[in-house]
């Protein structure tokens, strides 16, 4: 009796630990800047965004994702990466099939086939250093530059497959990141939960990151606490 009052005890206290003193992970207050038009704080160049999606056996979900990344409403260059990740499904052929129209100058698609995954490395931080590598990346700016420069990728965005974006999204990442002078700005995707234990699953899985990384701490100042959704990384060159 006296060991199952002193583990009711110590799991009260770490419970409001969690609660009271743990940046309120359980509060859903923390995102990006307003979207009004025009942006709050839009830079006056938009830079250039390279965005890479690895993708295995993603040919059924492309047809309803790429062209929501492909079509968003940004003023700058944008370019799309899609790493195969040596697909069974013909993933490579449907994302060729979605290439933009000729005479769209600001989007670029390319259709990258990913090699067999090397001993050592994890199959989607190996496609993602595959899109790295084939978008080319110049070194960072010489000390005294600014930026980059015209037809240089600003920032590099990772995103899944099997993610859908809302038109103004990049934009509002982008500026997010221009106007705090951010190296990182990330973003909680909606998750699609269809069935009965997907809802009961789902926001628990959510609830369960922000324990171990409270997005209040993670936006905060000087914090030492860093986290980040992996299907939507907007960092800069």
């Amino acid at each position: 009796m006296l060991a199952l009052s002193i583990a009711c005890t110590v799991a009260a206290v770490a419970w409001a630990y969690l609660a009271v003193g743990h940046g309120g992970y359980w509060r859903t207050s923390q995102w990006l800047p307003p979207r009004t038009f025009p942006l709050a704080g839009e830079p006056s160049r938009w830079p250039d965004v390279v965005a890479v999606v690895p993708a295995r056996n993603e040919a059924a979900m492309l047809p309803a994702v790429l062209p929501t990344l492909l079509g968003q409403d940004y003023p700058g260059a944008l370019t799309v990466i899609v790493v195969d990740d040596c697909s069974s499904d013909g993933t490579a052929e449907v994302a060729e099939e979605l290439r933009p129209e000729p005479g769209l100058d600001t989007r670029a698609l390319r259709v990258v086939a990913g090699a067999p995954l090397p001993p050592g490395w994890a199959g989607k931080v190996w496609a993602m250093a595959q899109g790295l590598d084939a978008a080319g990346l110049a070194p960072a700016p010489a000390p005294g530059r600014d930026g980059a420069g015209p037809g240089e990728p600003g920032y590099v965005l990772f995103t899944d497959a099997d993610i859908a974006w809302q038109a103004g999204a990049l934009r509002a990442l982008v500026s997010a990141a221009e106007a705090d002078d951010r190296d990182l700005v990330s973003q909680m995707a909606l998750l699609r939960t269809a069935t009965r234990w997907e809802r009961v699953v789902v926001p628990a899985f959510v609830y369960f990151f922000a324990q171990l990384y409270p997005f209040a701490r993670v936006n905060a100042p000087g914090s030492g606490t860093a986290a980040a959704a992996g299907g939507c990384m907007l960092v800069r060159r």
